[in-house]
């Protein structure tokens, strides 16, 4: 690669100004580096601005078992960078630039004003404060490298316009492919390919999730509390399983728990696998809890309608639904209920079945599942296995938790790792 002359090389070149790629390119600077930031949109932080709804879910207050148990079987990779940069550190970190936090009895803390533009705010500031270079409407096209005998080295990168920017370590912060119109188009795992990683398949997360039962239409709205869900495969195996609230949406089901089995369950879906989501509608009671309780409803209203008296163990509007699955009347009265209709009835409350067709599409999703493979990444560093001064952080590795805060944790202490070592290594 020619350089031209006065052509700065920078020590860092930071690719994405999203949470993760602001806060590594201030970090870095704060650490003595000469850092650039290249952003593809005309504005820092579009996505960070949109999440939790524009309140932006910081992070959580659990401890760091927490957090690793809460992206599945990556966690303990992020063990190093949640260890170095905690949620207590980001906590900090905003506090320290005016922006002050709220912790929910759920864990979730936001900030205090409820606005996320606080935070981007935060962030700007602190690039601008250690002069950190900011380029917008700068779309990278590749990452350079030159080889040095075995060894890959990182040289800069190369813009779509044809223009080449030299640096001694690049940090890829582009995202994942949800959201697409915040610029988390996918661009990373196609430059991290190019150079010779590879891309663990990418698919939804935190996703809602389209079912095939057209039965479920009269559900539009309904919403239950603290079910136990457990999704199966072909084989009747469990995939996932989580307890929480649910929501029946015109498309299928959604709500907090669905969400956060809905990654693994796309996984399974796009193998072209059969899932079925198993819900459990009694509500913290044993079977034989909610037998006798229904002999005992049977037994004191026994002329009510069945309609009638089930109303009062769920959602009125689940009711036909329910009485349909198990091809019973809703107008039997309670004493006319036979031993073998009120089984169907507690077999359906306990393991209520729906297919699942597909997950609602990328572009819907809150984060992405997939991504540069962490075989491929030093979990001390962030750096590249495989191209010296390559470096990664946030959405574009193969880390995606549930909900809760745990997304941008992972992406500030990624961020912070690999900040920290492109400094020192100057």
């Amino acid at each position: 690669m020619k350089t031209k002359p006065n052509q700065v090389s920078y020590d860092v070149i930071v690719v994405g100004g999203g949470a993760a790629g602001m806060f590594a390119a201030g970090r870095a600077a704060e650490n003595g580096a000469n850092v650039i930031l290249l952003e593809k949109n005309e504005k820092l932080g579009v996505k960070l601005a949109i999440t939790g709804n524009g309140r932006c879910n910081i992070t959580n207050s659990g401890d760091v078992e927490d957090f690793i148990n809460s992206y599945g079987h990556n966690g303990k990779f992020l063990y190093r960078a949640l260890t170095e940069f905690s949620n207590h550190d980001i906590i900090s970190f905003l506090e320290r630039y005016g922006v002050n936090v709220i912790t929910e009895d759920s864990g979730k803390v936001f900030p205090k004003d409820g606005k996320s533009e606080s935070v981007v705010k935060a962030f700007q500031k602190y690039i601008e404060e250690n002069k950190v270079g900011i380029r917008y409407g700068a779309r990278v096209e590749a990452i350079l490298v030159k080889q040095v005998g075995d060894i890959k080295n990182v040289a800069g990168i190369k813009l779509e316009n044809g223009e080449m920017i030299s640096g001694k370590n690049v940090i890829l912060a582009t995202g994942g492919k949800s959201y697409p119109k915040t610029g988390s188009t996918g661009d990373g795992y196609e430059m991290a390919k190019s150079v010779g990683h590879t891309i663990v398949p990418i698919n939804p997360a935190l996703v809602p999730l389209e079912t095939e039962e057209n039965i479920l239409n009269d559900l539009q709205g309904v919403a239950l509390y603290d079910v136990e869900v457990t999704a199966k495969g072909s084989d009747g195996k469990t995939i996932c399983s989580g307890k929480g609230d649910i929501m029946f949406t015109h498309f299928g089901i959604s709500g907090p728990v669905i969400l956060n089995m809905s990654g693994i369950i796309a996984e399974h879906l796009s193998k072209d696998e059969k899932v079925e989501v198993s819900l459990n509608l009694l509500s913290g009671k044993s079977r034989q809890e909610m037998d006798s309780a229904l002999s005992h409803e049977f037994k004191v209203n026994k002329y009510k309608t069945l309609n009638n008296v089930l109303g009062r163990h769920m959602p009125k509007s689940f009711v036909p639904v329910i009485l349909e699955s198990a091809v019973i009347p809703g107008e039997i009265k309670g004493c006319q209920v036979s031993r073998e209709q009120k089984d169907k009835i507690l077999e359906l409350l306990s393991d209520f079945r729906v297919k699942i067709k597909k997950t609602r599409p990328i572009v819907e999703a809150m984060v992405t599942k997939g991504g540069v493979s962490l075989k491929e990444i030093d979990p001390y560093t962030m750096e590249s296995k495989i191209v010296k001064g390559l470096f990664f952080c946030g959405e574009v590795i193969d880390i995606d938790g549930i909900t809760g805060g745990y997304n941008l944790q992972a992406a500030f202490s990624t961020a912070h790792l690999a900040a920290v070592a492109t400094a020192t290594s100057q």
